[in-house]
């Protein structure tokens, strides 16, 4: 990846000087956008439309229908207020309802300003010499800390020490630490150069504001929020045994808490959370740009920028506390180490003595175990390349003390999730890696249901060429951009080795998902890094006017496309505006109407024991639940009790009701679901009912039952 001059200045490609050449690009291109645009959506429910007999019918949802339904007066009937861009631009409008936002965004800015002056304490202490732009450390700097801010979080919380004022005075002394005044004159970016990025500008005005509206995906609802809420209840981190996912690296998810300490609030402090994972997608644009820009020139590293921000997967992991965004972060983190090492060490014989070779391995380390304590995944995708890269840097320095200063990145930033998990169950990568270290309370059974969930799909030559088309464009979620440019990279002079090395990369990370993991689409996110820098490099293949004006169309047309889809509740919740006390109300029920009908209905000071649900987050009323991977909360307290003894072990949990949603115990029990205990079933309840244990209450739903645990003299 040698930072070598631009030898498009020089001689252009033999392909671009002729007009035959560019017009069968220019073919394919169109050819592909098409394909993207008609292409069903696997992820979206069917549209209901008028077949040519009249009658009506199912169809696929295909974007160009969205397209179509865009602007006004292209389908008939559709004016300006029913148009996506009318309706888009009328849920932003509402602008007199954000400030009810400003105290989320102070604790987000005051959390991201001690990140930064985190990392930027640790770049100097373990990767000093690096050469990197301003916007290159400030990105860095920031994923780092924010690393090893989760790593100081779980500490405290383990402690019990995460008292609000204490935080807040901790995160203001480490922001206030690292301010440092400029060596030099401040110099402003020249407007000309921020003009091709003007075009992500509506991209992140999405990501914001989209970012400041509560979850409601069922992962989140279950673990990532929930987890950091019941941590913040209880005044201190522990193991959870009735949610596993929460024994996984919670590095992100501490962001959450930290905000929910900071603002002394788990509703709100769950919003600084949310607001702090968007931040890591302009951060990983700069990343994707500085990595690509050591590869081939200007106008690559700002595409690169635009196909990933303009990739509706950015928006949706931008808007939901997921963790794929700031995995993805990490990726970009680590392509933009590996382009600055090898472009530096390949300007002269030896590296910079200001960048020694054991800088480069610390900071490999660093990001690489940032990745890892996002998820255990990434010690496939990010860690064992890693440390090849680092092995290759040692050896060619002759260095081995570099791998030493490799592993204590890692061991600063993945190692305290290793280590909680040691003391809480024998077994670092609890849950997993149960055959080499077993782990209570995990057990056989649990972790056969575990495989047959999480575990690799069956390899066949049609599940291959279907998660193929997915990453190429078919996906919901995906941009066309990287389809439409990506293959061009190998044309650009003085770029194919670096293109080479990052389609290998590429192919890497698509094949480890689709052999090892059970192919959920998110999962293959952290291959958008890559893909982006080959975009940008294709993007640059060419000088010549007539490719210039192609690739306008090209970024045109795919970054319409991309942000009407953003502005789409198939991408994501688009109440952008509306107020938090409106959201709050609101958003709960859209995620669950009977949850949210059984916590507004329930008396003050009733504890509900939840049988089947576990998306629990937006639930005020002391709750009881577990995750379909635990022990069934019921059948801990009923399997071979007498109905009395039931009676006490509810008494004694302190439970006043029970609620079974049957529909969600149906889903878990269809064929290629998890799968749920025998042990539930209408004969246990009705048991209950007879032995006077239980006594059944009257509820709008018929799939559904609510039960109130007797007072025991009342009888």
């Amino acid at each position: 990846m040698a930072n070598r001059p631009d030898t498009l200045t020089a001689r252009a490609p033999r392909l671009g000087r002729t007009w035959p050449a560019l017009a069968a690009i220019g073919l394919a291109q169109l050819a592909a956008f098409i394909w993207y645009l008609t292409v069903p959506l696997p992820n979206a429910q069917a549209v209901q439309t008028t077949l040519p007999d009249g009658s009506t019918g199912a169809e696929p949802l295909r974007r160009i229908y969205v397209v179509m339904q865009a602007l006004p007066h292209v389908v008939p009937g559709v004016g300006w207020d029913d148009s996506l861009l009318g309706t888009a631009l009328a849920n932003l409008s509402h602008v007199e309802n954000l400030g009810d936002r400003l105290p989320i965004v102070a604790a987000g800015l005051l959390i991201a300003a001690a990140a930064v002056g985190l990392g930027r304490w640790t770049l100097r202490a373990f990767a000093p010499g690096i050469p990197t732009q301003a916007a290159e450390q400030l990105a860095l700097a920031y994923g780092i800390g924010a690393t090893l801010l989760g790593a100081l979080s779980l500490g405290l919380g383990r402690l019990g020490s995460l008292h609000p004022w204490a935080v807040r005075l901790g995160l203001a002394a480490l922001a206030l630490a690292n301010l440092r005044r400029p060596t030099g004159p401040l110099r402003l970016p020249r407007l000309r150069a921020a003009v091709p990025l003007l075009p992500a500008l509506p991209f992140l005005i999405l990501m914001v504001l989209g970012s400041l509206q509560p979850s409601l995906d069922f992962d989140a609802l279950e673990y990532h929020l929930q987890g950091p809420k019941e941590w913040y209840q209880a005044g201190r981190i522990a193991f959870l045994p009735h949610n596993v996912y929460t024994s996984m690296p919670f590095a992100v998810e501490m962001l959450h808490l930290l905000g929910m300490v900071v603002l002394d609030d788990w509703w709100r402090g769950a919003l600084v959370g949310q607001f702090l994972i968007m931040t890591f997608a302009p951060l990983a644009a700069i990343l994707i740009a500085g990595a690509t820009s050591r590869c081939a020139g200007p106008r690559a590293a700002w595409v690169a920028a635009l196909a990933y921000l303009g990739t509706p997967w950015i928006y949706r992991l931008s808007v939901f506390a997921y963790v794929e965004g700031p995995l993805a972060y990490y990726h970009a983190a680590l392509l933009w180490v590996v382009a600055a090492q090898f472009s530096s060490s390949s300007q002269t014989a030896h590296p910079p003595k200001s960048a020694p070779v054991r800088s480069w391995a610390a900071l490999l380390g660093l990001t690489a175990g940032g990745a890892m304590a996002c998820k255990y995944p990434a010690l496939i995708s990010a860690v064992i390349p890693a440390s090849l890269v680092a092995a290759i840097g040692a050896v060619r320095a002759g260095s081995p003390q570099a791998l030493a200063w490799f592993a204590a990145g890692l061991a600063l930033t993945i190692g305290p999730w290793l280590l909680k998990n040691q003391l809480d169950h024998r077994n670092p990568v609890y849950p997993l890696g149960y055959s080499v270290f077993g782990g209570a309370p995990w057990s056989e059974p649990r972790e056969a249901k575990w495989r047959a969930a999480h575990g690799p799909r069956p390899i066949t030559g049609t599940e291959l060429i279907a998660g193929l088309a997915d990453v190429a464009g078919r996906n919901d979620w995906q941009s066309p951009l990287y389809l439409m440019l990506a293959p061009l990279a190998a044309l650009r002079p003085g770029s194919r080795r670096a293109s080479g090395w990052l389609a290998l990369y590429a192919a890497y990370l698509f094949a480890t998902w689709w052999l090892l993991t059970h192919r959920l689409d998110r999962f293959w996110v952290p291959i958008l890094p890559a893909l982006a820098c080959l975009a940008g490099i294709g993007a640059d293949w060419s000088t010549r006017r007539g490719w210039s004006i192609l690739l306008a169309t090209v970024l045109a047309v795919g970054l319409f496309t991309t942000w009407i889809y953003d502005t789409t509740a198939l991408a994501a919740l688009n109440r952008w505006t509306d107020s938090l006390a409106t959201l709050r109300r609101d958003v709960p029920a859209l995620a669950s109407p009977s949850l949210t009908w059984l916590d507004r209905n329930l008396p003050p000071g009733g504890k509900i024991l939840l049988v089947g649900p576990a998306a629990v987050f937006h639930m005020d009323h002391p709750i009881v639940y577990n995750t379909v991977f635990d022990d069934e909360t019921i059948e801990t307290l009923a399997r071979d009790r007498t109905p009395a003894e039931v009676a006490a072990a509810l008494r004694q949990r302190g439970i006043t009701h029970i609620w079974v949603d049957w529909s969600e115990i149906g889903r878990y029990r269809s064929p290629g679901n998890y799968g749920y205990t025998d042990f539930v079933t209408p004969a246990l309840f009705d048991r209950l009912v007879a032995a006077g244990v239980l006594r059944p209450l009257t509820i709008p739903w018929r799939d559904k039952n609510l039960f109130v645990v007797a007072d025991p003299g009342s009888g």
